[in-house]
């Protein structure tokens, strides 16, 4: 999707403590083999603050960066791939009470690790057909503390981290340009990720720890299937990403020779590689990946935590674009393409 007159004025995060991967051995989480495998250096990770008081410290500063007024906001849109709190309780309006405090529109967007990049699809509609809208805030956060999620090897590709991300999608000029966003999915995947656990009841928290990789095994071994299965579904899904990069780059009007940096998931080294990076044709010096693998999977804020990194330390400046890519269990791909637009921020 094209995007014009949007723009991003302001970008927030927060990450906890890090665990080193050796600490993670030595204490018996992670299988040194894995650990290293992985390419993981250390993990992010959060004992006492829940993904909500996350997100609206995250929340605060990218507000405070904005530069906007709490009733410059038409809406507030909240994600976490993992669940946040109690059921039957709003997330969104915990964050909106301790943020803007306004009566405005706050709502979940379930859309795993593409959450903030359909958030930024969402706020585009919302300031386009809202008169005198100006801002929409964006949160993002997880907290896998919990006995029910294994951050060390629940799945294969990633090691879980804690964090918070939040971004202002404005009319007004801020620190980047939203030029254009945008997904595509492979449906025919769905079970990957579903493995033939049945449907109903639905197993939900606290009924069961949420384990991935035991599912992604059992339709790896399913009835019928080949060890081909896996290599194909793979290529597939590294097909979606780069189709869904040259669709998004020829939205923006922006070819490949001009984009400066890759903001990417958060995905162990190897799977990153044979999902993201190598279909794009992307090394890992373009992307963020040094940056990430010292913190981990980051969920919902991956893309968030890269492009704040790009910025705040001055690899990413006025006229540069940065390509953030991307994905989610479905299988889906989304890229979305911004143009910094302002000088990084002085340290204090």
């Amino acid at each position: 999707m094209k995007v014009d007159n949007i723009h991003l004025a302001g970008i927030g995060t927060y990450v906890p403590r890090t665990v080193p991967m050796k600490e993670a051995v030595r204490q018996g989480w992670v299988d040194s083999t894995a650990a290293e495998e992985s390419g993981i250096t250390a993990v992010a990770v959060e004992s006492e603050l829940p993904a909500v008081d996350m997100a609206v410290i995250a929340a605060a500063q990218a507000v405070e960066r904005s530069g906007h007024r709490p009733e410059d906001f038409v809406a507030l849109l909240h994600s976490g791939a993992y669940h946040q709190g109690p059921e039957g309780w709003s997330a969104p309006h915990y964050v909106l009470n301790r943020t803007l405090s306004r009566p405005l529109v706050a709502t979940e967007v379930r859309h795993g690790c593409l959450s903030v990049l359909t958030s930024m699809r969402l706020a585009v509609g919302l300031l386009a057909t809202t008169p005198g809208s100006e801002a929409v805030l964006i949160t993002a956060a997880d907290n896998f503390s919990t006995p029910l999620v294994d951050r060390w090897q629940d799945s294969e590709h990633a090691m879980y981290a804690d964090s918070a991300a939040a971004l202002v999608v404005s009319t007004r000029p801020g620190f980047a340009r939203l030029l254009a966003v945008g997904s595509r999915s492979e449906p025919s995947l769905e079970e990957m990720h579903r493995g033939g656990e049945s449907l109903l009841p639905p197993a939900r928290h606290p009924d069961r720890p949420m384990y991935v990789a035991p599912r992604l095994r059992a339709w790896a071994e399913r009835p019928g299937a080949t060890p081909a299965d896996m290599i194909t579904a793979v290529s597939r899904f590294g097909d979606l990403v780069a189709e869904t990069a040259e669709q998004t780059l020829a939205e923006a009007g922006v070819g490949w020779d001009s984009i400066t940096r890759v903001a990417h998931i958060g995905f162990n080294e190897d799977p990153l590689h044979a999902m993201i990076l190598d279909p794009l044709e992307v090394s890992a010096k373009l992307g963020t990946w040094e940056y990430l693998r010292t913190i981990g999977h980051a969920s919902v804020s991956d893309l968030v935590l890269g492009l704040e990194h790009l910025w705040e330390t001055g690899q990413v400046t006025e006229g540069d674009h940065v390509l953030l890519v991307g994905a989610t269990e479905g299988m889906e791909a989304g890229c979305a393409v911004v143009q910094i637009t302002a000088p990084p921020p002085q340290r204090g």
